[in-house]
């Protein structure tokens, strides 16, 4: 019974680390360089890309995302697109502590809104 136990366990540790991995940032972060996703996550005020997938993969779906990092591997920007259209743009700003500072969303037509967290959202004048 005790050995039954401990291989569940273990299938299920597994099966974890699994499904964690359907989740992860790229293995191998390059700064400036745009990586893609048919989905993704979200962490506070900064949203990242689930599953790294290459260009080819993404540009069949519908909806797909692309992120960038900088050399502290920390998202600068986030773009959503549909059907190859930009639907937003978020653009993340650190201060010299690491924090996020603010988090800046452009969509087409609209006027960028600037969120600061802790703050509220106002649009950029």
């Amino acid at each position: 019974m005790f050995r039954s136990l401990v291989v569940s366990l273990s299938f299920i540790l597994v099966s974890g680390s699994l499904a964690d991995t359907a989740h992860a940032r790229p293995e191998k972060i390059e700064p400036g360089v745009p990586y893609y996703s048919d989905d993704f996550v979200t962490d506070g005020l900064v949203h990242d890309i689930a599953q790294e997938k290459n260009y080819e993969e993404v540009y069949q779906f519908y909806t797909y995302y692309e992120v960038i990092y900088d050399e502290k591997q920390r998202v600068v920007v986030f773009t959503e697109y549909k059907r190859g259209d930009v639907l937003r743009r978020d653009e993340y700003a650190y201060d010299a502590a690491g924090n996020l500072a603010t988090r800046t969303t452009k969509r087409p037509g609209q006027e960028p809104e600037v969120i600061r967290p802790g703050g509220d959202a106002q649009p950029r004048k």
